[in-house]
């Protein structure tokens, strides 16, 4: 066998003629445009009196098609820049530089008009997801899908820095910036973000504020009414559960909360007094109870006895017992809508725990929601209060798949060029949230971004011409041409947003 005969009279030649790399681009670019999110940067970023050669909005957008494609520098924008035959002309590097800058310089005002732009888009992008799909996608809860509500997941993460930049500070993952984001659980696109200092805390009242009123205000006003907003007990703070409870009390807009709380002094005096009957079984995934093989269990793993079987996790509510225990209303600071939950499942090997809960063996997670008692249906039942508030989980994986697109490395030593590329590297992610949603079917629209550019994004193509119009032909050979060519039906039906 001559397992290395493939490469026999092989060579590798530059200059080919009419090729395209990186063709699944056009659809990413041609999704910016339909959605009227090209347009809608152009007007946000024109300048009374400057012309330039290259449209900044055109730019921007483009900018952040690069970023999806895999662009990890702004160098790496050079790749659109050789796809002329196709994307006609594009900027060069300098001028993206350029955008960036002029982004950087405009400030406040500049970004609040390309926040408005980009909300205006989602608008028109939701009309279309609406219209391919039937609705806006349910909140996935255990073996549940909860519908009409938009959830919006609030998280802060740490991007290193490997050299000195503007802003990058010591702290508790190493040295870094300490950007603070906000992502819709509905869709897994971006809806806000805030560029901030590598020593800025995780649970700074004003930031989550900021952050969660940007996020509900750029959800499409028609899906406003109904919002659940999530975070985790490193975002808790007084400040933001006011706020919250504020926001709930609007008339017209029923908003939920479910944010991690602290298990301090008087928890653990609540927690002693639950009666062990007051303790329910929580819910998995799949809305089953939450169990484990015990050790010595019989080898029928399907068996129905009950000591081959561990409960893993149970829920309970404290509310009353921190209310009208004791020691009288110990929460008489916090909003009277405000309920105390708790949760105790069996430690992980290695897992560290605290004296308290060493003495019985389980492990403790609080969180705090406005959510009536009394609501109606499974959403009200403490299981999938709890499985409401442990899938927050999930924006962790919006922002691992985020740091593929942008968020992961920073360019700039300045932090108003890194700010800007920030808002470049979110809007990625939401154009390929977008695409996902719009125009991919199977397993492709639940795929992340690195089996995207693998399977879409990085197909090559060749450009042929006739009849005055060019044709992009994917080799017929590629497993996923079919799935292409659809996408790209599916976005050029859509209609022209203005």
């Amino acid at each position: 066998m001559h397992i290395t005969g493939w490469s026999r009279g092989l060579d590798v030649t530059a200059g080919g003629p009419g090729i395209v790399s990186h063709a699944g681009v056009v659809l990413l670019r041609a999704l910016a445009d339909r959605t009227g999110l090209t347009s809608g940067l152009s007007r946000a970023l024109a300048r009374r009196g400057f012309t330039p050669v290259h449209d900044r909005g055109r730019v921007l957008a483009d900018l952040a098609v690069a970023i999806a494609d895999g662009a990890t520098v702004i160098s790496d924008f050079a790749v659109l820049a050789g796809q002329r035959e196709v994307l006609g002309p594009v900027a060069s590097v300098p001028t993206a530089w350029r955008a960036l800058q002029e982004i950087a310089d405009g400030g406040k005002p500049a970004a609040r008009r390309v926040t408005g732009a980009v909300n205006a888009a989602r608008a028109c992008a939701w009309d279309g997801i609406e219209a391919r799909r039937g609705k806006i996608p349910g909140v996935r809860i255990a073996d549940k899908v909860l519908d009409g509500v938009v959830c919006v997941r609030l998280d802060a993460t740490v991007t290193p820095a490997c050299s000195e930049k503007e802003g990058a500070e010591a702290n508790f993952k190493g040295f870094g910036h300490h950007p603070l984001l906000a992502y819709c659980d509905n869709t897994d696109e971006s809806l806000a973000g805030m560029m901030r200092r590598g020593s800025a805390g995780s649970n700074t009242a004003s930031d989550h504020v900021e952050i969660s009123d940007a996020a509900i205000a750029a959800i499409p006003a028609r899906h406003r009414r109904r919002p659940m907003v999530t975070a985790d007990g490193a975002g808790a703070s007084h400040g933001l559960i006011k706020h919250l409870d504020k926001l709930a009390s609007r008339s017209g807009r029923e908003l939920v909360y479910s944010v991690g709380w602290a298990l301090g002094d008087r928890e653990r005096d609540a927690i002693r007094g639950v009666p062990a009957g007051a303790w329910e079984q929580a819910v998995d995934g799949a809305g089953e109870v939450r169990e484990r093989r015990a050790d010595g269990a019989c080898a029928n793993r399907e068996c129905g006895h009950r000591r081959c079987w561990v409960e893993e996790a149970r829920v309970t509510e404290l509310t009353a017992l921190l209310r009208s225990g004791r020691s009288g209303d110990q929460l008489a600071a916090w909003p009277a809508t405000m309920r105390v939950l708790a949760r105790r499942e069996r430690p992980h090997p290695g897992a560290r725990l605290t004296l308290f809960e060493t003495g019985d063996g389980w492990r403790y997670s609080l969180w705090v929601t406005n959510l009536p008692a009394t609501a109606r249906g499974w959403r009200s039942r403490l299981p999938y209060v709890d499985a409401a508030h442990r899938v927050h989980a999930r924006v962790e994986d919006r922002i691992r798949t985020g740091k593929d697109c942008g968020i992961g490395h920073f360019p700039s030593k300045s932090l108003a060029i890194n700010t800007a590329w920030l808002t470049a590297s979110l809007l990625a992610a939401t154009i390929l949230a977008w695409l996902r949603h719009l125009a991919l079917d199977g397993d492709l629209s639940k795929a992340e971004p690195k089996a995207i550019r693998y399977r879409i994004l990085h197909a090559a193509a060749r450009i042929t011409r006739g009849a005055r119009r060019r044709q992009l032909k994917i080799p017929a050979s590629w497993p996923w041409a079919t799935a292409i060519t659809s996408a790209w039906q599916h976005i050029t039906v859509l209609p022209q947003a203005p």
